[in-house]
C-alpha cells in the first residue's frame, strides 16, 4: 500500500493505491445512510460465467456493464455519466466531484453503483475492464467494522495463483486499482451483523 503523503505522485491506474480517512465524519455518515436505505435489487453477479453467485446491487449512473464496447459508446459524451449521477444521486455526485479534484483527478466517470453482500453471499473472481486506462475505485462507507466480520477485497496476480493484496474494509477507506486486475469481494462471516456495502466508481484515463 502507498502512504497518503505520496498519493499525489501516483496515478491510480499504475498500481494499487489506498487512501485513508477520505471524508469527514458528517460526509461519511451521510453516504452510509444514503446507501443503507431502500432501492436495492437482487440478482447482480460478478461475472456471467459458472460459479458466480447473486448479490444485492444499486445502480446509480453509467453503463450497466463494463465491456470495452459499452465504455466506448460513452466516449462521445465524456460527462454523460456525471450528468446522470447528478440527477439520480446528488449526494454521490458531490462525492465524485471531490474525488475528481483529488484522488481521481483527470479521470472520466464511466459508472457508479453499490454492491451489498449479507452473510451467505459471496463475490467471484473477475476483472472490471480490459480497456486501457480503466480504473476501479472502491469506497468502504461503514461507520464501524470488526476484524472478525471478514469482507476483505482480495486482489490477485495475472495468473490468479497468488494474492497481490488483501484490503480490509476499513471505514472511510478508498481503494484504487487498474481495471484489468483480478479481484474478488470475500463474503462476511456468520457473526457479522450487517450487510457489507461498497460504493464503486468506474473510471478511465486517457493514456499518452
Amino acid at each position: 500500500m502507498t502512504s497518503q503523503s505520496r498519493q499525489r505522485d501516483i496515478q491510480p491506474w499504475q498500481g494499487i493505491t489506498v487512501v485513508e480517512n477520505l471524508l469527514n465524519a458528517q460526509e461519511q455518515q451521510a453516504i452510509y445512510r444514503f446507501l443503507s436505505t431502500g432501492g436495492w435489487g437482487y440478482g447482480w453477479r460478478s461475472h456471467s460465467g459458472e460459479g458466480a453467485q447473486s448479490f444485492w446491487h444499486k445502480h446509480f449512473a453509467g453503463a450497466l456493464g463494463d465491456t470495452i464496447e459499452q465504455n466506448a459508446r460513452q466516449k462521445g459524451s465524456s460527462n454523460a455519466c456525471e450528468v446522470e449521477l447528478a440527477a439520480k444521486a446528488p449526494l454521490l455526485h458531490v462525492f465524485w466531484e471531490q474525488l475528481a479534484r483529488t484522488a481521481l483527478k483527470g479521470h472520466i466517470l464511466q459508472r457508479c453503483y453499490a454492491n451489498g453482500l449479507p452473510y451467505g453471499s459471496d463475490g467471484a473472481t473477475h476483472t472490471d475492464s480490459l480497456e486501457p486506462g480503466a480504473c476501479t475505485a472502491v469506497y468502504y462507507p461503514h461507520e464501524v467494522w470488526d476484524s472478525d466480520w471478514g469482507g476483505e477485497t482480495i486482489l490477485f496476480n495475472q495468473d490468479k495463483d497468488d494474492i497481490l493484496a488483501a484490503i480490509y474494509p476499513k471505514p472511510n477507506r478508498l481503494l484504487l486499482f487498474p481495471g484489468f486486475v483480478h479481484h474478488v469481494a470475500r463474503g462476511v462471516t456468520r457473526v457479522c451483523p450487517t450487510m457489507r456495502i461498497t460504493l464503486m466508481f468506474k473510471t478511465r484515463v486517457e493514456l499518452e
